[in-house]
């Protein structure tokens, strides 16, 4: 029995070393047409297992590989063996050359023979239809596309989903990156979040648990890796750019070996491994139609969208002079609450008024901002008497509604009494009015005195004087140059884009003095935000611009009609750029504020001498 099992497995040896002794024959594969930039795959097969070496690769870049898989299938016919082998060796390219190119002849040595494939001709477009290579990302539009739009024969693609794809400007929505998959995938490093030029973002929580999902009746393993709550910025179409994310593909590969019977005998499936292979995944660029509010904003109006309620409320009703008190207006409600500006007070004049605080408090439950920002107004008394705070007027637009609503606050009414050590006299101090007590003169009417005039003549008086002639006319022609003066200022002043123009210099110094104040305090995020408002502030008022059309475009488009440079244009882009990105970015990415603060003053002294 043993020398029978000795004896057959001398002749299936012998037969597996004449098929090793065959000739080989190789081809190669590739994809007809790839788009610029994208990896697909360049494949060798053949019947014998051998080193493959790779010609000059003009156009393309090797990233990955080769990798071997094995199959191989035997039969008996009639007392003869047969067996039949495919062995395929797998490269991942990438194409960094348009137009139609030829990859050459690869060399495969089986043994000490040297085996030609044939050359391979792939044509290479700027942004064409072409299915990509497996691992390479299918572009996706958003949110409520149709899961057929999507080539379900890719195995891992990414997409951005917005919740919506019409806003207001102001108006949050939600935005989520995607990983659809088919096979086991990880990404290759961190993950960077999505930028997201022109919206003001927020992070939200990622999906814990992945889903399946089906798609053109390949089933999918689906999770949202990221989610950021989004607010619009300016008006127009913002467009949210294409997105690229380094990942590891896993592919089932057969292990090299030698030319060796028994590593064949070895080398079927079974015996394979999988190995990580790196792909880049890209998504496909959305737009997000951004409206303008419309016109006819109430008074009161800062820039608030969504839903809100108002609350003002006094510290004390009765203080003595030289304390405080303070007016506290309390938004609460879901919306654009980050970005509130200020609701406008009219406060006392008659007292010490200082900076306005604000105290934000938001949550982001439910996918979406809600919460309330305080404003507190703080004053000092320095006057005795009763004052009155006008009634505060809030307004925002309900993109649900889709119109403005408004908010009205009671009348506040405050009491100062005079301290101890004041000495007032009982007198109680009134805005604007000059109290003097009147003083006891007498107990009796008296009688008034009529003396004679003394006359004298007019050569001995200031009239007869030469000089005191001179001096008025002197006087009166000054007066006339005055009043000139003040009807020029007057005329000037009619014109209010003129005095828009002439005061964005000054605007922009006090923005930068802000800006320094918050530099020298620590408070980064305070800083970028500031040095931000400054320079759009600056090119709204000198270039007359609206703030419902103020957008890149428009600056860009009028900076250029008035002859300003391409560097001053390059320089107002990278410094906006920087203080957008750094009021959002980790501490660890924010740009230095000192360098920051003497660009944008350079920046716009060097607009100002230009325009």
């Amino acid at each position: 029995m043993n020398l029978k099992k000795c004896i057959w497995s001398i002749v299936l040896l012998s037969a597996i070393s004449l098929l090793n002794g065959q000739d080989g024959d190789f081809s190669a594969t590739a994809p007809a047409t790839v788009r610029l930039g994208d990896q697909f795959q360049y494949v060798i097969e053949g019947s014998e297992q051998g080193d493959v070496t790779l010609p000059s690769l003009e156009g393309f870049q090797l990233m990955a590989g080769p990798f071997s898989s094995y199959s191989s299938h035997s039969q008996w016919i009639n007392g003869k063996m047969s067996m039949e082998k495919v062995v395929t060796y797998t490269h991942i390219l990438r194409a960094t050359k348009q137009g139609t190119l030829t990859i050459p002849p690869s060399t495969v040595r089986v043994g000490r023979k040297d085996y030609k494939t044939n050359s391979v001709q792939v044509s290479v477009n700027q942004g064409s239809e072409s299915a990509p290579a497996p691992g390479q990302s299918q572009p996706s539009q958003g949110e409520g596309e149709s899961a057929h739009e999507t080539d379900a024969s890719d195995q891992v693609f990414l997409r951005v989903l917005p919740s919506k794809k019409e806003v207001y400007v102001g108006e949050q929505l939600v935005s989520a990156l995607k990983v659809y998959t088919r096979v086991n995938t990880r990404p290759a490093s961190a993950a960077k979040d999505l930028p997201y030029e022109g919206f003001y973002k927020k992070s939200l929580d990622p999906d814990d648990a992945a889903q399946r999902q089906d798609i053109d009746g390949q089933q999918y393993v689906t999770q949202v890796i990221q989610r950021h709550i989004l607010i619009p910025q300016k008006s127009g179409k913002i467009v949210i750019e294409p997105f690229e994310s380094d990942w590891m593909i896993q592919q089932r590969v057969q292990r090299r070996s030698s030319n060796s019977v028994f590593d064949s005998f070895f080398d079927d499936p079974f015996f394979s491994g999988v190995q990580e292979v790196p792909a880049t995944l890209s998504t496909r660029p959305v737009t997000i139609n951004v409206k303008p509010l419309p016109d006819g904003a109430p008074e009161g109006f800062t820039g608030a969208v969504g839903s809100f309620t108002m609350k003002a409320e006094l510290s004390a009703d009765e203080i003595e002079v030289n304390e405080a008190l303070s007016l506290k207006v309390k938004i609460h409600g879901t919306g654009n609450l980050p970005l509130l500006g200020e609701p406008l007070v009219s406060l006392p004049l008659d007292h010490d008024l200082y900076d306005v605080s604000r105290a934000l408090n938001i949550s982001t439950s439910g996918n979406r901002i809600s919460g309330d920002v305080t404003f507190e107004y703080p004053i000092v008394a320095r006057h005795a008497g009763r004052f009155r705070i006008a009634p505060i007027q809030f307004a925002w637009f309900d993109p649900s509604k889709q119109r403005y609503m408004t908010e009205t606050t009671d009348e506040f009414s405050f009491t100062v009494l005079k301290g101890e050590a004041e000495d007032s006299n009982g007198v109680v101090y009134i805005p604007g009015v000059m109290h003097e007590n009147v003083d006891n003169i007498g107990t009796d009417i008296r009688d008034i005195i009529r003396p004679v005039p003394e006359l004298t003549p007019m050569a001995t008086s200031l009239l007869g004087k030469s000089w005191y002639r001179l001096l008025f006319l002197l006087v009166a022609l000054l007066t006339l140059l005055v009043f000139s003066l003040i009807k020029i200022m007057t005329r000037r002043n009619a014109d209010l884009r003129l005095v828009r123009t002439r005061k964005a210099s000054r605007s922009a110094r006090n923005r930068l003095k802000k800006a320094e104040k918050y530099r020298k305090g620590g408070d980064e995020d305070r800083f970028y935000e500031e040095i931000g408002k400054a320079i759009w502030g600056y090119l709204a008022d000198k270039l007359n611009i609206e703030t419902s059309a103020l957008s890149r475009e428009v600056i860009t488009s009028e900076l250029l009609s008035r002859g300003v440079g391409e560097e001053l244009l390059k320089e107002y882009s990278r410094i906006l750029d920087a203080s957008e990105f750094s009021r959002f970015a980790p501490s660890s990415e924010k740009s230095d504020i000192n360098q920051l603060y003497k660009e944008a003053a350079l920046l716009i002294r060097n607009l100002e001498n230009s325009l």
